[in-house]
């Protein structure tokens, strides 16, 4: 090597430990240490040094974060050690009878008391980083907790990822685990920018933040303010800690960025205050957060701990109450749904909060309209139910008179007179068959995914095809290769798109009785009771002939659910539906009869499949109980034989514990089903 090859390289070393020492204290210290023009002047001295020597190019160089060329796809990583889920708690109880289950699986052993880690949980995505040597090698979403997306690439460009460590020495291997998330002020103005240039602004943070990690173009995750926020390590080789908190001081000191208000609390009383402390936090930080997470801080412990499912042991998340936000009711309107129940919908000046701008919000109906005395004008209350559904909490004290809403006496969509059946809160249409709201509600449920699923009929094109009068019903969806020039005259149609449409509808004409009974929209009959339904009748001519009494002999099917379906196809209009989807091709296969051989422990046994299973999804092991002679059901009662409880069981845990039925984990509910 010369001496101006020598040269080259230890000025390429000065300008990257300086542009990374200057990246760390502006994105992870928050105190910049020189001017962005002279920040700007280094990076591109390092960029023309890389450019007339490649070789300098090297995967920890910061010029790897400004992105690269498109992706071709993401590939499936496994992950070296599994990433857990945590299970959930909502009260100061729940937090103390976790310490309680802790004190009793350490027995005698535990000591006086216990340190716990509490920190903030950030609304974010998982993900892993893999550093090999103190440089990183890999990022992976966290998918399913075995197998994630790679997307090393795009990691790579967010600002405060260490790409190699900080300090001499480094572990040989290292999984450094986390959140990334986008900070709120972040978001606004990236969607300011998409705004200004025409594109389509992103609804909250956290899912664009999903989508940019995944993007297939690195420069558009390079240009969005994504953050890296360290919580917990996976694989180590070569590295210790004998404390949770000791791993968080070791990740910041090799460049990592934590998230505020972490504490070593000593004790539960003492951990459980600091949760509300971090609650009261929560509007002053810079990203969402959604919780907290509580963990017993000793490594050794937490070993001695371990797991049940996919869950620690020694950790647990408190999950806070949804964020709420005042903003001006501006008017109240009545949406028609598929089983014709209206809806008063609030339609509000627009307010961020829980993560979204949120412009209209449920107020459910006519009754609850009425208790929370909500009217147009009024300045209220909303939060998102669960993070996730907006709805009025209520209304603040008025300074004027304002009239209250009068709901509707006939269907703003058709003209019917509304009816309110004996004992039920909501207030309906009758006119199933002539209300254009009704109509189109329900092609689109019958077209859906977990009922026909007919790729390509979207609620957009539903509505156009109902509006262009090439359907009139569901089963006009199966005559529509007569209308191909209609199709191809609509917008967004072309040949391809035709054809891959017309071709999910003949392939629909199979699908079995039980998708076709969901698809139908029968009041009280979900995926399940159809299920069930046609397991009892096995074919649709059966069904089609039992009386209400028959029906109710049907598992999970009482008297109200009976009543509805005999109500159903007691209707000419109804029956005549059917009979011109078999007309046009519709199948009706009979369902397959699960024979109960008596072998296998869960036959003839009631199972309900609460939480998440590592090894198959909550369908898929309903389904595994069904194959071998069992019943699967979605609700805990006196009469249920096992629970099976993955990670995060909820209320339905707490209630088979209370009724003593057996409860089993994962490895215990394969074990049976195996026989």
């Amino acid at each position: 090597m010369t001496q101006a090859d020598l040269f080259v390289r230890s000025r390429w070393q000065q300008l990257a430990d300086a542009i990374n020492e200057h990246n760390n204290a502006y994105y992870v210290l928050d105190k910049p240490s020189i001017s962005d023009r002279e920040y700007d002047r280094l990076f591109l001295e390092l960029q023309e040094l890389e450019s007339a020597h490649p070789e300098l190019a090297t995967a920890d160089s910061p010029s790897s974060r400004v992105g690269g060329a498109p992706l071709d796809g993401l590939t499936r990583y496994e992950h070296p050690t599994p990433m857990l889920s945590l299970n959930n708690s909502y009260d100061a109880e729940e937090i103390r009878e976790f310490e309680e289950r802790v004190r009793r699986f350490l027995g005698g052993s535990a000591p006086a008391t216990i340190p716990y880690l509490v920190e903030p949980k950030l609304d974010g995505i998982a993900m892993e980083l893999i550093y090999t040597g103190g440089v990183l090698e890999v990022g992976v979403t966290r998918g399913d907790g075995t197998v994630g997306q790679e997307v090393t690439t795009n990691v790579r460009t967010i600002r405060n990822v260490p790409l190699k460590f900080r300090g001499a020495t480094a572990p040989a291997r290292l999984a450094v685990r986390g959140e990334v998330v986008m900070t709120k002020d972040g978001f606004q103005a990236l969607n300011k920018r998409r705004a200004e240039k025409g594109d389509k602004t992103y609804v909250n943070a956290r899912n664009s933040t999903g989508g940019l990690v995944r993007n297939r173009k690195p420069e558009e995750a390079a240009a969005a303010p994504l953050r890296f926020y360290c919580h917990s390590a996976g694989i180590a080789e070569g590295v210790e800690w004998a404390s949770q908190s000791g791993f968080m001081e070791l990740a910041r000191a090799y460049g990592f960025q934590t998230a505020r208000g972490i504490k070593l609390c000593e004790g539960i009383e003492q951990a459980i205050a600091h949760l509300d402390v971090i609650e009261g936090m929560r509007a002053d930080y810079a990203y969402d957060i959604d919780g907290a997470v509580l963990k017993v801080d000793s490594a050794a412990l937490q070993g001695r701990l371990g797991f049940v499912s996919r869950a620690p042991r020694w950790a647990i998340a408190y999950k806070y109450a949804a964020e709420q936000a005042e903003t001006t009711l501006l008017a109240i309107e009545i949406q028609v749904g598929r089983t014709g129940v209206l809806t008063p919908v609030a339609r509000l000046e627009p307010v961020f909060v829980g993560g979204v701008n949120v412009s209209n919000a449920t107020l459910h109906n006519a009754e609850e309209l009425e208790r929370k005395d909500v009217r147009p004008g009024d300045r209220v209350v909303i939060q998102r139910a669960g993070d996730v559904i907006p709805q009025v909490v209520k209304s603040l004290p008025r300074t004027e008179d304002r009239p209250a809403f009068v709901f509707p006496e006939t269907c703003p969509d058709c003209g019917t007179a509304v009816v309110q059946p004996e004992g039920e809160a909501a207030i309906r249409c009758p006119n199933q068959i002539g209300c254009p709201a009704q109509v189109r509600t329900g092609v689109e449920h019958f077209v859906s995914r977990l009922a026909m699923d007919i790729d390509g009929l979207g609620s957009k094109r539903v509505e156009q095809l109902l509006l262009e009068e090439l359907i009139a019903d569901a089963s006009d969806i199966f005559v529509l290769d007569q209308h191909r020039s209609g199709l191809l005259m609509m917008e967004g149609m072309a040949d391809k798109r035709v054809d891959n449409l017309l071709a999910a509808i003949d392939e629909a004409k199979g699908r079995t009785s039980a998708r076709l009974l969901f698809g139908l929209g029968i009041r009280h009959v979900g995926e399940t009771v159809a299920k069930k339904v046609m397991q009892h009748f096995v074919s649709f001519a059966a069904l089609r002939a039992a009386t209400e009494e028959e029906l109710a002999e049907a598992d999970e099917v009482g008297p109200i659910v009976a009543k509805s379906i005999a109500t159903w196809f007691a209707s000419e209009a109804n029956r005549g539906l059917l009979d011109r989807m078999r007309e046009r091709g519709v199948q009706f296969p009979d369902a397959e009869v699960v024979e109960v051989s008596g072998d296998n422990p869960f036959a003839g046994k009631i199972v309900v499949v609460t939480g998440t299973l590592e090894s198959m999804g909550r369908k898929e092991a309903q389904a595994a109980v069904e194959a071998v002679g069992g019943k699967s059901s979605g609700s805990v009662s006196s009469k249920t034989d096992y629970l099976v409880a993955g990670a995060k069981a909820g209320s339905k845990l707490k209630k088979a514990e209370k009724l003593g039925i057996e409860v089993l984990d994962e490895a215990a509910f394969l074990a049976l089903l195996n026989g």
